[in-house]
Formats: C-alpha cells, structure tokens, sequence
C-alpha cells in the first residue's frame, strides 16, 4: 500500500515545486517592472502644472457667517483656509504614476494639493452635518453637491446628502447620485450604493 501511494506523492511535489517556481518568478517580473518604472518615474522632469484642474471652493455660495454656531465658525474657518491653498484630487494615482506625469521635482507639491483635498472632503462634511443638525437642509445639500462634484471619496457625503434627498422627495437627484456612485471606482461603492438604496 505504501508503494501505490509514492508515485502520487512524487508527482504531487512536483507539481508542487512548479507552482512555486512559477510564483516566484511571476512575483520577480513584477518587483522588477515595478522598480524600473520606479527609476523612470525618478528620472522625469519637472512639468508645468500650473494649468492642471485646481479646486476651486465656491465660499460665495456657501453660507458662511450666517449663523454663529462655534461649531460651524471653524470649519468655515477651515474652508477658507483651503480656499487659498492649491487642491487636487488625486485619488487612486500613485506617486509612481504622479512621478511619471508630472516630474518627480512636483511630488511634493502634489502631494500637499492631495493632502489639502483630503481635508476638503472632510470639512465638506462634517459641515453639511452640522448644518443639517442646525435646520438648514438646503445649505446642507449645496456644500454636499459640491463634495460630490470635485469627487470626494468620503462615503458620509453621499450617504448624507442620499438620506436628504429622500426626506425631501427629491426622487430624481436620488437617483443620479446613485448613478453617480455606480459608475465611480470609490472603494466603498458597493457599501454607498446599499445605504443609498435603503
């Protein structure tokens, strides 16, 4: 009996020790692209991104001032802060991939216009929510829809202004924004989409 099981577990320690190989070298390919693409990326020169996409914070059409909520005081405070800063939503791209673009001399720049949009998104929101717990809806949706436009990826705006819409019987607006989301690649789509729908 032991005999019969001896060919079996040779060939399974072959087939064993292919696939291992053949992990290994993929993986190899891989670090090894990876790094050449890293060196080139090093290599690029500097470009002009001073006509690049820059978000613009419409405070004009946001209530600021209009109530004297401490609270909603400093994140206004914040929003125009920002809105003197250079911000960029550059979610979902690489350094490498930024490096390669944009010349590696501009990592840092971008970087800070990336760190400026995160904190955007998040002022965005907890904005709108506090300006909902203080009964102004409308403003609300408007710092909310802008959140949307400039693409946060902050799954509360969507589910914020979502749960608004649907008190307010805006069926239509519910609906694109669920589109909206559908055809994003956020990480939590799938997560935003069920709330939207619930």
């Amino acid at each position: 009996m032991p005999l019969m099981i001896l060919p079996f577990a040779i060939i399974l320690l072959s087939v064993f020790s292919l696939l291992r190989n053949r992990s290994q070298r993929s993986m190899k390919e891989s670090q090894d692209a990876f790094w050449e693409k890293e060196q080139r990326a090093n290599r690029t020169r500097r470009q002009d991104i001073s006509q690049l996409d820059y978000i613009q914070i419409p405070l004009d059409t946001f209530p600021i001032g209009a109530c004297t909520d401490p609270c909603l005081s400093d994140l206004e405070q914040t929003l125009q802060t920002l809105s003197s800063r250079k911000i960029l939503n550059l979610s979902g791209i690489s350094n490498t991939d930024l490096k390669l673009q944009y010349g590696a001399a501009n990592l840092n720049i971008l970087s800070d216009c990336d760190a400026n949009f995160t904190t955007l998104a998040r002022t965005l929101v907890s904005y709108a929510d506090r300006l909902l717990a203080l009964g102004r809806w409308q403003d609300a949706v408007r710092v909310l829809e802008f959140g949307v436009a400039c693409g946060s990826d902050v799954s509360k705006n969507y589910t914020l202004l979502g749960n608004v819409y649907r008190e307010h019987g805006e069926t239509g607006k519910l609906n694109e924004l669920t589109e909206i989301v559908r055809s994003s690649d956020m990480l939590l789509k799938d997560t935003i989409l069920k709330q939207l729908k619930e």
